[in-house]
């Protein structure tokens, strides 16, 4: 019986040999997997969250260090959780 489903689009971990065949491990323990058709972004609403935290929400200067950039994705990122939970859509 599966007990948490896992969506799955066109990402290269997702189609990666490594991946292959271990939908019935992952089904014992309760995991199922559920893939996207192919450019699909519409139908994954991780991909409107990518979307906003890049365009809306990342800053537009360049970022001189990866301390610098790790900051900004964290800040992009947080904006987009506060305004999620805000919503109340994903709880």
């Amino acid at each position: 019986m599966v007990s948490r489903t896992v969506l799955l689009d066109d990402a290269s971990a997702h189609v990666a040999k490594a991946f292959r065949g271990r939908r019935e491990q992952l089904a014992e323990i309760g995991v199922g997997l559920l893939s996207l058709p192919p450019r699909s972004p519409e139908l994954n609403d991780i991909e409107r969250v990518w979307h906003a935290a890049k365009y809306e929400d990342y800053p537009r200067c360049a970022q001189t260090t990866v301390d610098a950039i790790g900051e900004a994705v964290d800040r992009a990122m947080t904006r987009q959780r506060d305004r999620i939970q805000g919503s109340g859509r994903w709880g």
